[in-house]
C-alpha cells in the first residue's frame, strides 16, 4: 500500500501529537505548516542521493543540431524531467547470447562508459541514436518505499515541530530521529542496486586499440 501525501502528512503530525488534516488547504496551524514543508521535501528528497532506483529513467535522446561539432559528433536535447545523467547507452541489436555468471556487473553495456558532456540543456556525445540513463528532477509521495515513507515523515515532523508546537527540545529529537530514518533509508536504496564497476583502461591497452597513437 502507498501512502499520499496527507497520510504521511498525519504521519508527521501524529508523530509530535499535533493534529491530522484532512487538506493541506484547510485554515489550521497543521495544514498551513505541511503545506509550507512538505512538497518541498519530497523535492529535496529526489536530491538526496543521485543514485536512487525509484528515479532511475531511460529514454533515446531527440538529437538537435551540434553546435560543438569540433568537439562531439553528435547533440541532443535532454529530457524536461532529468535532473542527474547517469550513462550513455548504445542503441544495439537484441542480443542472442548473454553470460550467466561472471566477475563483471551486469547489463553488459552499462561496463562501457561512454563520455559525454551536459551544456545548456543539451548532451553531447559520440554516440549515434544515444539512449540516456538519468535520474529525474522530482519525487511523488505513492513512489515512496515504507523505509522512504518513514524518512519524509520523520524529517517532516521535524520541521513542522516548533512551528507547531512551539517545542525546541522535541524539534531537536525529531531532528535525530529524522537523521537516522534518512540514513536508513538511502542505505536500503543503495543495497537495491548492483555495484557499477567501471573498468580501468591502461595507456598500454589504448595503445593497443591504436587509441592516442
Amino acid at each position: 500500500h502507498r501512502m499520499n501525501l496527507i497520510d504521511l502528512c498525519n504521519r508527521a503530525l501524529a508523530s509530535i501529537a499535533a493534529g491530522s488534516i484532512a487538506s493541506l488547504d484547510e485554515g489550521s496551524i497543521e495544514a498551513r505548516e505541511c503545506l509550507r514543508y512538505a512538497q518541498p521535501l519530497l523535492d529535496e528528497m529526489a536530491d538526496w542521493s543521485s543514485d536512487l532506483p525509484l528515479l532511475e529513467r531511460r529514454v533515446t535522446l531527440a538529437m538537435l543540431v551540434n553546435d560543438r561539432a569540433a568537439e562531439w559528433l553528435y547533440c541532443y536535447a535532454l529530457p524536461a524531467d532529468c535532473a542527474d545523467p547517469l550513462l550513455i547507452r548504445e542503441t544495439l541489436d537484441a542480443a542472442t547470447y548473454a553470460p550467466l555468471a561472471g566477475p563483471h556487473n551486469f547489463p553488459l553495456v552499462d561496463q562501457e562508459s561512454n563520455a559525454f558532456t551536459v551544456a545548456n540543456g543539451k548532451l553531447y556525445c559520440n554516440v549515434e541514436n544515444a539512449i540516456l540513463v538519468y535520474s529525474k528532477a522530482g519525487m511523488e509521495a505513492a513512489e515512496l518505499s515504507p523505509l522512504g515513507g518513514r524518512a519524509f515523515e520523520t524529517e517532516l515532523a521535524a520541521r513542522v515541530c516548533f512551528p507547531v508546537k512551539k517545542d525546541a527540545k522535541m524539534a531537536q529529537t525529531m531532528a535525530q530521529y529524522a537523521d537516522i530514518a534518512r540514513k536508513r533509508w538511502l542505505a536500503d536504496e543503495e543495497n537495491k542496486r548492483p555495484r557499477r564497476q567501471t573498468r580501468y583502461v591502461s595507456e598500454a591497452e589504448y595503445a593497443r586499440w591504436g587509441v592516442g597513437v
